[in-house]
């Protein structure tokens, strides 16, 4: 069961994912309810395996990890989970009014214009808070630390990280797919992956994807972001690599996992369960 989960369980969700969009055009279902409904399955799906399949028992989730991810989750972890289905929902409604760049375009080309362009403004506002320089650099790092302070990474930990952070990454995800004036089509398919590849980035499972991680950013690429080695803390994408690929920071180990997750030098660092002080971050010198 074990070498099923690491080899085939992605690819089934990633197929399973693209068969119910798919479905969905071929039987004119409703796709903002198709939306919301595979959110919710997807994630209870992803949260049984990880519970019965872990990757390293010392990154599975505790009770003192998961009382503090609550913290998060009630601050900025459900406000922002809420705006990214209520976004998505609304893209894909306002979409039927849109006539902007890519409208007259193909489904398959207006969908990869989405794609690229997404993911080049938000792969150098991710690299840029982690390796900008000067004042504008450490700014941006402190809005976005807080993501990485846990040393362990799963499903559920995804909300950890400061409210700054994520309005500017919503704003980042769901612009393109107004101002582009894409179709309902290829904004259903853009959410329904960028859902499926963050759930999937912090998943606690020894997820083998081979070929697909140059393609996809998932399991093996997210979790090396998330390294205490600044050598190999890098994989800025979050839905595809490319620009990774691009600009020489792609890095991809298939033979291991990260010795270790979280900051370097934490001692710099408030403990990710001191919310007040991880909240009051932007506003200090660190």
């Amino acid at each position: 069961m074990t070498n099923f989960v690491t080899y085939f369980f992605y690819p089934l969700l990633l197929a399973s994912t693209l068969a119910l969009y798919f479905g969905a055009l071929t039987l004119h279902w409703d796709l903002a309810t198709v939306f919301a409904w595979m959110a919710g399955a997807r994630m209870g799906v992803l949260l049984a395996v990880e519970h019965l399949h872990p990757a390293k028992l010392e990154w599975k989730m505790s009770w003192t990890s998961f009382k503090r991810d609550l913290k998060y989750m009630v601050v900025n972890g459900g406000i922002a989970g809420l705006l990214k289905l209520g976004l998505g929902w609304l893209a894909l409604d306002l979409s039927r009014l849109n006539t902007g760049i890519v409208a007259n375009t193909s489904i398959a080309t207006e969908f990869l214009g989405l794609l690229l362009v997404f993911e080049l403004f938000q792969y150098w506002y991710h690299r840029l808070s982690h390796e900008g320089p000067g004042r504008w650099g450490a700014a941006l790092w402190k809005v976005h630390v807080a993501h990485h302070l846990p040393d362990r990474v799963y499903l559920l930990m995804h909300p950890v990280g400061h409210p700054l952070n994520f309005l500017i990454s919503l704003a980042i995800v769901q612009l393109p797919l107004v101002v582009l004036g894409a179709r309902p089509e290829s904004i259903f398919l853009f959410n329904a992956l960028m859902g499926l590849q963050g759930l999937v980035s912090h998943f606690n499972v020894d997820i083998k994807a081979g070929p697909l991680n140059y393609l996809l950013v998932g399991t093996e690429l997210h979790r090396f972001h998330h390294s205490t080695d600044l050598h190999e803390a890098k994989n800025y994408g979050v839905l595809t690599p490319f620009w990774d690929l691009v600009f020489g920071t792609f890095v991809y180990r298939p033979r291991r996992l990260p010795a270790g997750l979280g900051v370097f030098e934490p001692s710099r660092y408030p403990e990710s369960n001191a919310l007040r002080e991880v909240l009051m971050l932007p506003f200090k010198k660190v």
